[in-house]
């Protein structure tokens, strides 16, 4: 997938560019922000209390909580926009990530919470209740590699803790606007307005360089 540029016109460039980190379980996105926070960048976390704070991994929503995953994603947009406003900022995950989850297992229901999803996210686009990131970074990684790295750590019954789950994720995050036309062609145009960055086999180091040139740009 090709990095794309948005329009110099786009929304999404009037205030501090927004960075999200998005991608394959394992790729290294959480271990990226957290070397960014040390840097002092603005950073905002995968799932976060009202205050802002990090939440464990052990406190996230069940995987079948839809209110509460849509919770966290309304609730990280007012922090997105409160950040922004003092400079740029970076995201671990993001409203995407719920659309990622439904590709993901869209073979066993065809598409249907793929197809919610979507349209749940194209209206809280539209009324501002969502954040269009000026940069999505897609962190790619082979399904195989994601599986052993997360092995002891993985969730009986979640797509991203199989095989095939994680083939159909890799197949959404190789280029996740096309994965979106035949679903929701009015979200798959939207969001072909920003940059999608392809990030992979990087080490530490370089990936950090990247984030870093890609949060500073004008």
């Amino acid at each position: 997938m090709v990095p794309t540029k948005p329009p110099c016109s786009d929304p999404a460039t009037a205030l501090n560019p927004v960075l999200v980190l998005e991608g394959m379980p394992g790729a290294g996105k959480t271990t990226a922000a957290t070397a960014l926070a040390a840097e002092d960048y603005s950073v905002i976390g995968e799932y976060t209390t009202p205050t802002g704070d990090l939440v464990p991994i052990h406190q996230h929503p069940a995987v079948d909580d839809d209110t509460g995953h849509q919770h966290n994603w309304l609730r990280k947009h007012h922090q997105i926009h409160a950040a922004r406003h003092q400079g740029p900022v970076v995201v671990d995950r993001d409203w995407p990530s719920a659309l990622a989850y439904a590709h993901s297992i869209s073979d066993t229901d065809h598409g249907v919470l793929l197809a919610a999803r979507a349209a749940w996210a194209f209206d809280c686009l539209d009324r501002g209740e969502l954040t269009l990131a000026t940069t999505y970074v897609l962190f790619q990684l082979d399904p195989m590699v994601s599986l052993r790295r997360r092995a002891h750590r993985l969730t009986p019954g979640h797509p991203w803790s199989t095989l095939p789950g994680l083939i159909r994720l890799a197949r959404f995050y190789a280029d996740p606007v096309t994965a979106l036309v035949s679903v929701h062609p009015q979200l798959a145009a939207r969001l072909r307005t920003v940059t999608w960055h392809p990030l992979r086999g990087c080490s530490l180091d370089i990936t950090i360089r990247v984030l870093r040139e890609l949060v500073d740009q004008p």
